[in-house]
């Protein structure tokens, strides 16, 4: 952009941001604009250039910017140092436009979120801890809370990759077998084997998967569309069979709940009030859980009290509703919604070992069931066939 400043003195700018953006930028800065130009390489940069930051990078981005606080930096000082060590260009391309925005005399709230790569939930709590005067302490609890998520994802992820690695390899497996392995071995198939049950499950399979192929891509298709239609319509009755599942009912429950009594905690530390607390948890993701949030938040509009709230509601378990009503009473919700959240850590880390102790065993029996079916239909008849045949015994 080329423009003229309040002292009549041609500049050259760029400014990132849509046209209209521009425009608004310009004016607060006091620019009268003479020309803009798109920058189209970067617009295909940025196109296919993540915005996002990890949680690792968020975990440490926070831990560092609290421990600068405490040892005495301004926040500005602690943003310019942060922008010169960190090696991540989306992360230092935010921090500078942190430190701009500090400069010209914004909010540090609204300098986080011009930057849009933050969350709803660190913006939110920034501009809370400003009146306060506890960014530093703040700083540490965003640290620890996007820690713990790392952590959690990690410790779900482990569950699941390994069941997940032995499906796929079985279903490829299966396959490869119906396709080439099954038609090879069926014409050394003596006709007194035929009629077994493991080779005629395995001859049906095979050729059900090389002409009708087609048929299973249709049917996982048509069972996500009436998945989708029934979660549209019976959501309530699927969450509560989902969460009645044995261990995997047990692990997502636990999960859900650690998760947002984390988001609850970190609200109510930073000093927002519990309404719109619930409303920033549920605009910032929306599942089954936080929609029960929503309904516990109608119930205060209406006059009852957060524990209250979460005691007529039969989905949240007694545990909660009891803390609850304690940490009002105490006048120690965040504390209150710690101990919640920690509790649930806990549960979950047990449905996690649990679910692996189970998983592993059974899939192992799994695999082994259907090698020994191949034995069963061909190895073995061939290889007694052949053993006859070579004593001169022929039938």
């Amino acid at each position: 952009m080329e423009a003229l400043t309040a002292k009549r003195t041609e500049i050259t700018q760029i400014i990132e941001g849509s046209l209209e953006s521009v425009k608004n930028q310009a004016n607060i800065y006091g620019l009268e604009i003479l020309s803009i130009t798109p920058d189209y390489m970067a617009l295909i940069k940025n196109v296919f250039q993540t915005r996002r930051l990890s949680l690792p990078v968020m975990t440490v981005f926070f831990n560092d910017l609290a421990d600068m606080q405490k040892a005495g930096l301004s926040l500005n000082e602690s943003i310019d140092t942060l922008n010169e060590t960190t090696a991540h260009m989306v992360l230092k391309k935010a921090l500078k436009k942190i430190s701009n925005y500090i400069n010209d005399g914004r909010s540090l709230q609204e300098a986080f979120e011009n930057t849009s790569i933050f969350p709803k939930i660190v913006t939110e709590t920034i501009g809370a801890a400003e009146k306060t005067g506890t960014i530093p302490e703040l700083m540490s609890i965003l640290s620890g809370y996007y820690k713990y998520k790392h952590e959690n994802m990690k410790k779900i992820a482990k569950a699941l990759i390994y069941p997940a690695v032995i499906f796929c390899m079985l279903s490829g497996l299966s396959v490869f077998i119906s396709l080439k392995l099954v038609p090879e071995l069926k014409t050394f198939l003596p006709a007194c084997a035929s009629h077994n049950l493991s080779a005629i499950i395995l001859i049906s399979y095979a050729a059900f998967i090389k002409q009708y192929w087609w048929a299973i891509l249709v049917l996982i298709a048509v069972g996500g569309f009436t998945v989708q239609y029934l979660w549209n319509i019976h959501k309530e009755r699927l969450m509560g069979l989902i969460f009645k599942i044995p261990l995997l009912g047990d692990l997502m429950k636990s999960t859900e709940f650690s998760h947002v009594f984390l988001n609850l905690y970190v609200y109510q530390k930073s000093g927002i009030d519990i309404i719109e607390t619930i409303s920033n948890i549920h605009e910032a993701n929306k599942t089954y859980l936080t929609e029960k949030l929503i309904v516990v938040r109608d119930k205060i509009f209406k006059g009852a009290s957060l524990g209250e709230a979460f005691r007529q509601d039969k989905f949240f378990p007694p545990f909660i509703s009891q803390n609850v009503t304690k940490g009002q009473t105490t006048g120690m919700m965040p504390a209150c919604f710690e101990r919640i959240y920690k509790y649930y850590d806990i549960k979950t880390k047990e449905s996690i070992d649990a679910m692996i102790a189970m998983v592993e065993p059974l899939m192992l029996i799994v695999s082994a069931s259907f090698l020994l079916m191949i034995v069963s239909a061909f190895i073995l008849p061939i290889y007694t066939n052949m053993n006859q045949m070579g004593a001169g015994i022929f039938k």
